[in-house]
């Protein structure tokens, strides 16, 4: 894929490959968003160029892309372990890439397709000795990214798989720095969990992080906007019985 871009009203265009080294800076720098990038591509054949314009800075600039080549990709249940490693590696690399621009939708997108060729059926080879922590560190990477888009579902329902897996010891024990792993997990599903009034199940979390963690900064003040929100959510329900009394 090459790409152009230049000011709306100049006929001078500079051209930047659009490979994944490039991709994230172009984004920065033409204000782009992979979601229209991805929508054209969808529809072009080999050839065609698409264009579109984008704000960035007060200045609109207009991006040209050409698509010069496209191959199909081999379907998933066709390949082999290594190949499914190897592109699940790719995917989570282009997911972090996204997740570091903030792009946190698509960036979910990626870390899904990885994480769906991890668990897929015969993924695991024999020497895939980390195969459990590679899938775990993409949940945790998706429930930050639910966090952002303030999906609570998708973070309590990744997080839940995380905590499960981190508490087998057979598992725990092949998995350097399991407790920091561990912690970022049950701070985000207690997140997650105090924005859907889950508080019980949420200082249960927040307990287990300062158990290991006392001087955890972040896991403090969550306790305390947990706090907060009930009473809160207490004063509304005595209100709303006073009314219901009246």
């Amino acid at each position: 894929i090459n790409a152009e871009y230049g000011e709306a009203n100049s006929d001078v265009f500079q051209s930047i490959p659009l490979s994944t080294p490039h991709a994230h800076k172009l984004q920065h720098h033409a204000g782009l968003h992979w979601c229209i990038i991805d929508s054209c591509l969808m529809t072009m054949r080999c050839g065609e160029c698409s264009e579109f314009r984008a704000n960035y800075l007060d200045q609109l600039l207009v991006l040209k892309l050409q698509l010069d080549n496209f191959t199909c990709a081999e379907d998933s249940w066709n390949m082999s372990v290594t190949q499914k490693h190897e592109l699940a590696a790719e995917m989570k690399v282009l997911g972090t890439n996204l997740l570091k621009g903030k792009e946190f939708m698509l960036a979910a997108e990626k870390y899904s397709l990885a994480l769906k060729l991890l668990i897929s059926d015969g993924c695991r080879g024999k020497a895939e000795d980390n195969h459990e922590e590679r899938i775990s560190l993409i949940r945790m990477n998706l429930a930050l990214c639910f966090m952002k888009l303030n999906a609570y579902d998708g973070v309590i329902y990744h997080t839940d798989s995380v905590v499960k897996c981190l508490e087998e010891p057979e598992i725990a024990v092949k998995i350097p720095k399991c407790q920091n792993h561990l912690i970022k997990t049950l701070y985000r599903r207690a997140w997650a969990l105090c924005h859907i009034n889950e508080f019980e199940r949420c200082k249960k979390d927040i307990g287990r992080i300062l158990e290991l963690d006392p001087e955890n900064v972040e896991t403090t003040k969550l306790l305390s906007m947990v706090e907060v929100r009930v009473k809160q959510n207490d004063r509304m329900m005595s209100n709303n019985l006073r009314s219901m009394f009246r």
